[in-house]
């Protein structure tokens, strides 16, 4: 059966490209999301939303919801590497005041970051792209993707739609079908990297995990006794956990790890008596590779599809999120014949160093809890072990246990960095270099450094009561942050632009809009002037020291950053 074409074929409906339907029906695109599943995820998978998810999460009208469910703050506080969960703990990572409603996030985000699994989180975003689509389901279950062809501007692509070959037509082809990606297969793009850095056994339970979680609170249990190494999830108190344990399936095959072993297995993680129903059993390989190209002709890659990482930080859905925010508004652009097919080429310049960053990142969080291995003794052979493990349950103050605690506190850029809880700072892109001194009022914290230069992500100000600067922003057009004691002039420059093209918004901005870090008139400097910020909140230009013709300037401006005139921010600097 053929359909009309639409504007987008979304294939998976993950995180990532439940995300992207919301965004295309906020952008008025005609889409389908087909999934070969025959259903959303039941197992808890990822479980990190950073807080620049969260602000995107926020407009697209969910993040009160994700709050409303995500772990307790007073258990990510806690990062626990023991023996059993119900046994010995070795020393704990304190992340007091760096989780939650702190000073750390309110300073600078109108959110913060959330702990919510996959499972949960990916029926809200269903919800919502049901409700932004008109009450009608976009995605489309029990449908495989096959194949495609490119026919002139379209794509052709072949469905298995429960069991009978469809052909569904549209201008782009979205691939957001995980880290095994049938749609990059198909266009021919090579992943980079290491495929295996270790192989994993998961062991999913549910349980109540209340009586341990008194004693003992924690999100992440790094667990390290004689002969076994891993890491328990705490997805949910009450609900879903998960023992992902390091394993050799040259050794041990995955197929002998049947419900007796794996019980035998959680019995000794938890080391106490402990009720639980086994939910699932299954094997998972951390790699680190990111795909050669994020784009084929009319084909992109988004989340998992583009990037696989090691869960050490958990970057990955939060990867595929910026993904999203970077690609759609672009598209939706395009097909509207108000940018050229060259803003689509920024997608990949943006992105995918952003992706390599966080595969970095993660590969070096996973070999640096090897830190806390060798303080441990665990990699010196079981009888060094053994002894070990009798001195650190000897004395809180054994010289052991102080060293096994300072390799632990060495973790923290692990679970708690600014620079990779926030929107990343384009290398290059689709912006304009600036022609003028920019200010920087807010010291480098965590590597996280906010400011009005083109490439950055707009700040966290509040224009008024409880509405950010990130509240102001649109999917389907650019906003003009402009002096208020300038809006007459903007507000005619706005209205000189040529009409087809893509809308842009008026916000004055008063100087002493401010976050608790910095107000609008510390991040001008000595001179206000107007700050043009994309779709996606990435400032594209900020107005010239000197000004001619303010209608000239915005219309120019626009034009160079529709075409996808790429400026590399280091020359900038």
């Amino acid at each position: 059966m053929s359909i009309e074409p639409l504007d987008l074929l979304i294939v998976g409906a993950g995180p990532a490209g439940l995300l992207a339907s919301c965004i295309a029906s906020k952008l008025g695109l005609s889409h389908r999301v087909a999934e070969a599943r025959s259903g959303l995820h039941t197992e808890p998978s990822a479980h990190v939303l950073k807080t620049h998810t969260m602000e995107i999460y926020r407009r697209i009208g969910i993040a009160d919801k994700i709050s409303c469910l995500s772990t307790p703050v007073e258990l990510q506080r806690c990062i626990p590497w023991c023996e059993s969960i119900g046994g010995l703990t070795y020393g704990r990572l304190d992340l007091t005041g760096k989780k939650g409603r702190v000073a750390r996030f309110t300073d600078i985000s109108p959110v913060h970051s959330e702990n919510l699994p996959q499972s949960l989180l990916e029926p809200l975003l269903h919800a919502r792209a049901v409700e932004l689509a008109g009450g009608v389901d976009p995605v489309h279950f029990n449908s495989k993707f096959q194949t495609y062809t490119e026919e002139d501007t379209l794509v052709r692509a072949t469905i298995l739609a429960n069991g009978r070959e469809e052909t569904v037509r549209a201008r782009y082809l979205i691939g957001a079908d995980g880290a095994a990606s049938g749609v990059r297969r198909a266009a021919g793009i090579p992943m980079e990297g290491p495929s295996l850095i270790a192989q994993f056994l998961a062991i999913h339970i549910k349980s109540d995990m209340r009586p341990f979680l008194e004693r003992n609170p924690g999100v992440v249990f790094f667990v390290r006794s004689i002969g076994r190494e891993g890491f328990f999830i705490m997805h949910q108190p009450v609900g879903s956990q998960v023992f992902m344990m390091r394993y050799d399936p040259k050794v041990t095959p995955f197929e002998s790890f049947d419900e007796t072993k794996c019980k035998a297995i959680m019995d000794e993680v938890m080391g106490a008596p402990h009720a639980y129903s086994l939910a699932a059993i299954d094997t998972w390989a951390m790699s680190a590779q990111i795909a050669a190209r994020y784009r084929e002709g009319q084909v992109f890659l988004i989340g998992d599809a583009g990037h696989r990482f090691p869960p050490t930080g958990g970057l990955g859905l939060n990867t595929g999120v910026e993904d999203v925010e970077n690609l759609i508004w672009k598209l939706g652009a395009v097909l509207r014949g108000q940018a050229s097919d060259g803003l689509l080429d920024s997608y990949e310049v943006e992105c995918r160093p952003i992706a390599l960053r966080n595969t970095a990142q993660s590969v070096s969080n996973h070999a640096r809890t090897r830190e806390v291995d060798d303080a441990l003794g665990c990699q010196d052979g079981n009888d060094i072990f053994a002894t070990a493990i009798r001195e650190l349950a000897s004395s809180p103050d054994h010289p052991r246990r102080l060293a096994v605690q300072a390799a632990i506190d060495a973790q923290v850029r692990h679970f708690a960095f600014l620079e990779l809880e926030m929107a990343a700072v384009a290398a290059k892109g689709a912006f304009i270099e600036p022609k003028r001194t920019i200010a920087l009022p807010v010291p480098d914290e965590e590597g996280y450094q906010p400011c009005f230069a083109p490439g950055h992500p707009v700040p966290h100000l509040w224009v008024e009561p409880e509405r950010s600067t990130i509240d102001c922003l649109a999917f389907d057009r650019f906003t003009l942050f402009a002096p208020e004691q300038h809006s007459a002039m903007w507000e005619r420059a706005i209205a000189a632009l040529p009409r087809g093209g893509m809308p842009v918004s008026l916000v004055p901005l008063r100087r002493g809009a401010r976050s608790e870090k910095a107000s609008a008139a510390d991040y001008w400097g000595e001179t206000p002037f107007a700050l043009l910020v994309r779709p996606d909140g990435r400032i594209a230009w900020v107005e010239p020291e000197t000004l001619p013709d303010a209608s000239a300037a915005l219309a120019k401006a626009m034009t160079c950053v529709l075409a996808g005139t790429i400026v590399d921010i280091k020359e900038m600097a």
